[in-house]
């Protein structure tokens, strides 16, 4: 039920249970997601995130332009069903961060988000990243780690 009240008050939206645990866990342990999606907010885009287990070989995440109508660009992220909770937090940190990068540039459609990333990304095949994509990715797999163990108290008597 959580899940879904963040789902409505967000326009970063998981479309499915795996999709909505990962958002709930980023948005719950990491300072840095709560930061990207709150930023999201302020722009004209909506990003939906699924779950996939058909994703390319050595890919753990992509972020693609759907649409853009009624003055909102919509990208839809799709995130390796397969990787642990944790890690699905830390590639969503990472999709995110391609999602500000698109929000705060005029990409309305498919072939302007690729003249973006040409020119802010470095290309590997297909696909394309940025360092700052990487350097979130880093950062919020430390905040979901760090937060993940329980503080210990011990008594001496």
């Amino acid at each position: 039920m959580r899940v879904l009240l963040l789902a409505l008050l967000y326009s970063t939206r998981p479309l499915d249970p795996i999709a909505a645990e990962t958002f709930d866990l980023a948005l719950h342990r990491s300072p840095l997601v709560r930061s990207l999606v709150a930023r999201l907010e302020q722009s004209n885009v909506i990003v939906h995130i699924q779950s996939s287990r058909q994703l390319p070989t050595g890919i753990n995440g992509t972020t693609r332009f759907v649409v853009s109508r009624g003055g909102y660009r919509y990208l839809r992220i799709a995130i390796a069903a397969e990787l642990s909770t944790q890690a699905r937090a830390a590639i969503l940190g990472h999709e995110l961060q391609h999602a500000m990068e698109i929000a705060t540039s005029d990409a309305h459609d498919v072939e302007s988000m690729r003249r973006l990333f040409e020119q802010q990304g470095e290309q590997s095949g297909e696909f394309f990243d940025t360092r700052a994509a990487v350097q979130v990715e880093r950062n919020v797999r430390r905040e979901v780690l760090l937060l993940q163990a329980e503080p210990v108290v011990k008594f001496h008597q």
